[in-house]
């Protein structure tokens, strides 16, 4: 008796080897989280009606007194160039401010040259139209310490353009879902969670460095087309 409880011991101990080395899947549903996931973009175009131009001024000179002075009295004359010529002093904002010494080497000795002082501001033109003036204007004003570091073009209010290119994602996600319930042989259902990424999509210029090379010329200012493009990640249930 003793004997045949050990055998049957072992047959199940090695039943339950076999099974344990024996692949299996399984299938459950679990309505709260079965469904399909989805992603759409869209896109919309429109015109820029904003310009955003960073542009600034740096001077050097032995002291820290002389390079505050020179750029400041370059930099008072840019502003005044953008004021004048339409931009609201609340659409002006500086956004940099530095100090900091420049070293010569030579014979691996550092010597100190003078000190370089480097403002830059923001701007917003939102006479699109006038945006290649203003900028002749306040390079001019500013004279050989006028920097231009970057011009971009936008909408001041994408709202329109946003909710058209949301619209085309959505569409393009529900037929994506409409395939895959169709294929998987399932009624699709209502949507269980939405996120959406995306925006204006500003437009670079890349000539923004006529104005500093060009003199006697206008700088010349195309201004193209914005796209605003919306992605989206839906969830939808299956019935």
């Amino acid at each position: 008796m003793h004997v045949k409880i050990i055998a049957l011991t072992l047959a199940a101990a090695i039943g339950l080897l076999a099974l344990g080395c024996t692949e299996t899947t399984v299938v459950r549903e679990d309505r709260e989280t079965s469904g399909i996931t989805v992603s759409g973009s869209g896109s919309a175009f429109g015109q820029p009606d904003v310009a955003l131009i960073t542009l600034g001024v740096q001077a050097e000179a032995d002291s820290v007194g002389e390079a505050r002075s020179q750029a400041a009295g370059a930099m008072d004359a840019m502003l005044t160039a953008l004021k004048d010529g339409g931009v609201a002093e609340d659409d002006i904002q500086t956004t940099r401010f530095s100090v900091y010494p420049v070293y010569d080497y030579t014979d691996n000795r550092q010597e100190l040259r003078g000190f370089v002082v480097d403002n830059t501001v923001t701007a917003k033109i939102r006479t699109i139209d006038d945006t290649g003036d203003l900028i002749d204007a306040a390079v001019e004003a500013g004279g050989d310490l006028a920097r231009v570091d970057n011009l971009q073009f936008t909408i001041d209010d994408p709202s329109a353009l946003e909710d058209e290119a949301r619209r085309a994602a959505m569409a393009e996600a529900k037929q994506k879902a409409e395939t895959l319930a169709d294929e998987a042989g399932v009624d699709l259902g209502a949507p269980r969670s939405i996120s959406e990424s995306g925006g204006p999509v500003p437009v670079p210029f890349a000539g923004a460095e006529l104005a500093l090379t060009q003199d006697a010329a206008r700088t010349p200012i195309e201004v193209g087309e914005l796209e605003v493009v919306v992605s989206v990640q839906v969830v939808y249930g299956v019935d």
